[in-house]
Formats: C-alpha cells, sequence, structure tokens
C-alpha cells in the first residue's frame, strides 16, 4: 500500500483588519470552500466568527482591541477543508503570506496514510524507551475500541497519543480511517516555521520535507540508535531537518540575563551582602515603576507572576 501524505489542519492569524480577511478568504480559498457566513456571535477571543464549508472558520475583530490600530484575525481549516484545497493553492497562499509584515501560523497538522506500522508497535517501542525525543513516558495514551467502526466497515479501532495536547508537537497513531494513519500536530512558533519551510515548496516536495521535521521530534531506534525496521521503511533515507526554532523575545531575554550576569552580579552581590535583602525589593518596585512600554514583548513570555518576588 502507497503512503499519501496531506496537510491535516491549518490555523494562522494575520494581522490586518476584518474586511481585509474576507477579502483574502475570497480571494484564495472561496471558490474551493464556499464564502465566509457570520455566525452572529463571538469565540476564541474574538467578537465574530465566520463559517464556511467543511468547518472553516475565521475569527475577527479580537476582543479588547476596539480603539486600538494593531488588529488582525485567525482563519482556521481542519483535515476536512485542508483536504478539499489543491496542494498548489496552499503554496501560493504561503508564498503571499511570506510577503506579509506580520502573519504567524498558529497550528499546522501533518498526516501520514498508509504507513506498514500500527498503534501497538507504536506502544512497545514508547514503552521500552526504543525511541529518541523530547518525550517522556507518562505522555502516552492508548486506546482500544474493539465494537467502534472504522470508515472502511470493519469494527474495532485503535489510537495512540505520544506528546501534551497542551505542548507544541504531539505524534498521534490511529486505524479509525481503515489504513493506519500517522499524524504530528504542531502549534506556535514550531508551525510557523514548518509551514514556512514546507509548505513553500513545490508540494512533490511536502512529503519528505515532512518527515524531516517528524524526525527531528521523534525516532523509534534502539540502543545503538539503529532506526527501529518499521521506522526505517517508513521514513527511508530521509534525514533530520534539524531545525532551531528559537523565540526572539527568548533570545533578548538571554542576552539580559547573560548581561547581568557578567556586568552587575558581583557588584550586586556586595550592596545586598552589605545592607541587606530589603534593598532587592525596592529595586524590584523602582524597576517595575520606571520600566516602560519597551520590554512588554518580552513579558508577555510568562502571562502569570509565577516565579516573581511579590512586592
Amino acid at each position: 500500500m502507497s503512503i499519501d501524505f496531506q496537510v491535516h489542519w491549518f490555523s494562522i492569524t494575520i494581522w490586518k483588519n476584518m474586511k481585509e480577511g474576507l477579502e483574502i478568504w475570497q480571494q484564495h480559498f472561496e471558490n474551493y470552500l464556499g464564502p465566509m457566513i457570520p455566525s452572529g456571535r463571538g469565540g476564541k477571543g474574538f467578537q465574530m466568527f465566520f463559517t464556511a464549508l467543511l468547518g472553516s472558520k475565521l475569527y475577527a475583530r479580537p476582543i479588547g482591541q476596539q480603539g486600538v490600530s494593531e488588529t488582525y484575525f485567525n482563519i482556521e481549516l481542519p483535515g476536512s477543508a485542508c483536504e478539499a484545497l489543491p496542494p498548489k493553492l496552499i503554496q501560493a497562499f504561503l508564498l503571499e503570506v511570506e510577503k506579509l509584515e506580520k502573519a504567524n501560523m498558529t497550528r499546522l497538522d501533518f498526516a501520514w496514510d498508509g504507513v506498514a506500522f500500527t498503534p501497538h508497535d507504536v506502544k512497545l517501542a514508547v514503552e521500552a524507551r526504543q525511541f529518541r525525543s523530547h518525550l517522556r513516558r507518562k505522555t502516552l495514551f492508548y486506546g482500544v475500541e474493539p465494537l467502534e467502526t472504522k470508515e472502511d466497515g470493519t469494527k474495532g479501532t485503535t489510537s495512540l497519543r505520544v506528546g501534551s495536547l497542551s505542548s507544541e508537537r504531539l505524534l498521534r497513531v490511529y486505524d479509525k480511517r481503515g489504513p493506519v494513519r500517522i499524524e504530528m500536530m504542531m502549534r506556535a512558533k514550531r508551525a510557523n516555521a514548518v509551514a514556512r519551510d514546507v509548505l513553500t515548496k513545490d508540494h512533490s516536495e511536502w512529503p519528505e520535507t515532512a518527515i524531516k521535521h517528524l524526525r527531528d521530534y521523534i525516532d523509534f531506534q534502539d540502543e545503538k540508535a539503529t532506526l527501529l525496521g518499521w521506522w526505517q521503511q517508513f521514513v527511508q533515507s530521509t534525514a533530520r531537518a534539524r531545525m532551531q526554532v528559537t523565540d526572539a523575545r527568548e533570545k533578548e531575554l538571554k542576552k539580559m540575563t547573560e548581561w547581568l550576569m557578567a556586568k552587575v552580579s558581583s557588584t550586586y552581590s556586595v550592596v545586598i551582602d552589605v545592607l541587606g535583602p530589603d534593598l532587592m525589593l525596592a529595586m524590584l518596585r523602582y524597576g517595575r515603576k520606571h520600566r516602560g512600554h519597551r520590554f512588554d514583548a518580552i513579558l508577555e513570555l510568562s502571562k502569570t507572576k509565577e516565579g516573581q518576588i511579590d512586592e
């Protein structure tokens, strides 16, 4: 059985207003997924959302953005909608996105149908620690439904998930469609970087380039780092992409931390040792009061105050 590759989920945020968002939809997607129809309500942090065929959605007018010049919208295309789009259209859209001043992919799923291994094969490899990844064993979820009907009419389904639903990447393997499918889901900066690397290429290159990124996430191998037979059969000779994805805010915070350690820490330790820890709290209060808005982007790295010292 040949392996079929496809884009299985696609979600992108573009920093333009609602009118421009609807125009972008009409230009690129309406011929295949129909016009966007107002739902009459909001959702997912937006005042309005529109729906088109096969579960397609466009979210607009973010809550809390009234009167603010910077606004954005989000287009969400689930699996069935992606299947209805020609690969060349997706490529053309991503090439247009590359020209925009501000646009980020927020979710991207890849799927391979007809692989020669099963969810149980993956389960055994994970339990035996026969993999290379950042994963932990406790992120394995495995389920068998003997009475559930597959799409091909046969009884009994098996599914496996490796990775947390809140993480940047996770893996699914299941046979509900009949042939076994493996999916990789990506979010945030990883989705954005991989989309720009894979989907801007000619669609004939997508399957191999996507496997490179799948191998960045996980490989199934023995203690000698030799790929397991069924995994080797799937990835063939495709190498890893070895893509390093670093947020600009994280890089800037790292530079600030290194500067503090190199230039300030010695003097700071002397002052605190002589005058006591109360000075540390006074410096925090003073710094928070006078730092202005130039550090707002870095402060977004943490949405809570966990780890901060209370005033």
